[in-house]
């Protein structure tokens, strides 16, 4: 894991992308999808065109479901309170095969308003969009964000 979540500015997104499902641990900039960043990689716009392309430009910030648990399973006996999980839940879900984007940033921050033409741009909850096998905040069969009251 080469950067660890922090609240509102390196966020946990879930990426679809060719039927596969893939977790990243990234700075939030990225995810302004229909905005010219300078720090990505002269990508214009992020889309289903350029989505290859900037997938492996970030595949070091690739992390796997069982990492993101393991995180999970370290810090749950600490969690005391909403605030003090918020930087671990998931923010940001691209799906660049349907064309959707779902934010749950819990800032004042709008990344579903720079979603590419076509596209459908929503801040909603998107954790039940996410396999089963992919929920890194099951754990032994538990809800760890459950208990405490998040999601």
């Amino acid at each position: 894991m080469k950067l660890l979540p922090e609240y509102a500015q390196i966020l946990i997104v879930g990426v679809v992308f060719q039927n596969s499902w893939t977790w990243y641990i990234t700075e939030r900039e990225y995810w302004f999808l229909n905005i010219e960043m300078e720090d990505r990689f002269g990508i214009e716009v992020l889309d289903e065109s350029t989505a290859e392309t900037f997938l492996n430009k970030i595949k070091e910030y690739k992390v796997s479901t069982l990492e993101l648990t393991d995180m999970i399973v370290e810090l749950k006996d600490v969690f005391q309170n909403y605030d003090e999980v918020l930087e671990f839940l998931p923010t940001i879900y691209v799906d660049f095969d349907k064309r959707e984007f779902f934010s749950s940033f819990p800032e004042p921050m709008s990344f579903e308003d720079y979603v590419p033409e076509g596209w459908i741009g929503e801040y909603k909850s998107f954790h039940e969009l996410v396999p089963v096998k992919e929920r890194y905040w099951l754990v032994d069969n538990e809800d760890i964000f459950k208990k405490l009251c998040i999601l």
